[in-house]
């Protein structure tokens, strides 16, 4: 269980026997003798403070004292599995609380439940075998209703978790365990707590939100879901810290569009800040589309906030429209694709997908020939530089704007007025096809299918449109048409969708070889 355990240097006290172990565990179980459950949180506070025993610090000279790895993972285990019911016992848990008034013998088991507290923290804060951290984070979710009684443990134990839940050493099933722990705490602590464990969780994720490589991307997508789960807890918390961060946000970017640096863009056009939109473009999607009507108190809380999400993603795609930044707009379109799907909300997004075609490095540069493995875009802001003007650079941005392309249209077709609507997009493609198909002929092909499908949803709409008994002017009517019908079930829906996996394909092929390598 333990990872090492160095004996003090001069040992004091009583050396904990294996059979004195199995003697206050019977009696704690048998009798429920406070005086042995004193006894083994005596050694099983020795036990979590041997990393940092010293000759004159005050775990030197406690009652017991403990020696070998054996006698260690004894007492741990002993006391982990025998404390938690002990108190139970003496001090019950109530729906979840502990009735303090009620419980007669509550001055004395404070002091004991403080004592294994401060064992169970300092135990997690030594420990690097994430196997071992799962543990004991797993069992002290049994003492969640009692870390609440306690302003300093309760503030102590968020934010030992919250640096587990942010270190690169742990596993994923360590984060997950995080989330459960918070969200019991959360569930029972007052509301100052709340406000600890959702500014933490946020605030540890983008810490933590450098995209280094491949590999980091699934780690920061979990952080990023589990800090989602989190702020669906408590919708008037939520908004304020939503409200204040997404304030944040604006602010910086309205400072660097004043000053127009280069080091004002970098504060921008960095993974901090794109996985800052990531984040609560995940959160306001999630809870005001995905879940809204499981928890439509926690939507109409929330809705406010989409449209001034909307515009700072909107103006970090506007800041430096250049070549070199194709990765991050196709990033930030993402971003508007995925609030705008989820809520319903109507976001010109095709304006901005088509500018990325009718650039200078398609309509007139000639791509340069390269040899170079193609780009994961995933994992880049800025192209790096040996890939700029190549072709491998160029067909990854067309595969990924077509994708969006197609997204795009399929989120809107089931809209009454989809014919009309696609009109001014088809003509601009069908010109940029004219222009420079010739050079991409691959991708020329696509878009003739892309095309063709956004006609077969036309005609689909226009024969269920044919069948209507209202006017233009009813809203209502208008809104709920086809609602019966979901958007991937239309031709451009699946098309969209083949799309999707297509590319998850090349993308886990991508990432299956720079693993290997």
């Amino acid at each position: 269980m333990a990872d090492s355990s160095k004996p003090p240097s001069k040992p004091t006290g009583t050396l904990v026997t294996v059979s004195m172990l199995d003697r206050w565990e019977k009696d704690i179980k048998k009798n429920h003798s406070i005086k042995s459950l004193k006894q083994l949180l005596l050694a099983f506070y020795s036990a979590s403070h041997m990393e940092n025993e010293s000759e004159g610090s005050e775990s030197s000279k406690s009652a017991y004292r403990i020696e070998g790895v054996n006698i260690f993972n004894k007492t741990v285990s002993t006391a982990i599995r025998v404390a938690p019911a002990a108190f139970g016992h003496l001090a019950p848990v109530v729906n979840g609380k502990v009735n303090r008034k009620k419980s007669k013998k509550w001055a004395v088991v404070q002091a004991l439940v403080k004592s294994y507290l401060t064992g169970l923290l300092e135990l997690l804060k030594q420990m690097s075998d994430p196997t071992m951290i799962q543990y004991l984070i797993k069992e002290s979710e049994r003492m969640v209703p009692y870390i609440v009684c306690f302003v300093r443990y309760t503030r102590n134990f968020v934010k030992e978790i919250l640096r587990l839940f942010g270190s690169p050493a742990v596993d994923d099933g360590v984060r997950i365990l995080v989330l459960l722990s918070l969200r019991q705490l959360v569930s029972l602590a007052p509301s100052e707590v709340t406000d600890i464990a959702l500014k933490g969780i946020y605030l540890t994720y983008v810490r933590h939100s450098n995209v280094k490589n491949i590999s980091s991307l699934t780690t920061i997508q979990l952080m990023r879901n589990c800090g989602v789960e989190l702020y669906g807890t408590d919708a008037k918390a939520s908004y304020q810290h939503a409200f204040v961060y997404i304030r944040q946000l604006a602010i910086h970017l309205r400072n660097s569009m004043q000053l127009r640096s280069k080091e004002s863009f970098r504060a921008i056009y960095n993974w901090q800040f794109i996985n800052s939109l990531n984040f609560w473009t995940e959160v306001l999607a999630t809870y005001c589309g995905d879940r809204a009507e499981e928890q439509p108190g926690l939507c109409a809380t929330l809705e406010s906030l989409v449209y001034p999400l909307t515009q700072i993603i909107l103006g970090v795609v506007r800041l430096v429209p250049t070549a070199k930044y194709f990765p991050l707009r196709i990033h930030c379109l993402n971003q508007l694709l995925r609030i705008s799907s989820a809520t319903g909300i109507y976001i010109p997004l095709l304006p901005m997908i088509i500018e990325v075609l009718e650039s200078p490095e398609f309509l007139s540069r000639r791509p340069l020939k390269s040899t170079l493995k193609p780009l994961m875009i995933e994992s880049h802001l800025k192209v790096p530089k040996e890939y700029e003007h190549t072709r491998v650079y160029l067909e990854v941005i067309l595969e990924n704007v077509f994708g969006l392309l197609a997204d795009a249209f399929a989120s809107q077709s089931v809209r009454i007025a989809f014919p009309e609507w696609s009109v001014p997009a088809i003509l601009q493609l069908r010109r940029w096809r004219k222009r420079v198909g010739g050079s991409w002929a691959r991708f020329s092909k696509q878009l003739q299918g892309l095309l063709e499908k956004i006609d077969q949803t036309s005609l689909l709409v226009q024969q269920k449109r044919s069948k209507v008994d209202f006017a233009p002017s009813n809203l209502l009517g208008a809104n709920q048409f086809m609602q019966d019908t979901s958007p991937e079930r239309t031709p451009i829906g699946v098309y969209a969708a083949a799309l999707r996996k297509i590319r998850a394909q090349q993308r886990a092929t991508l990432v299956e070889a720079e693993v290997e390598n």
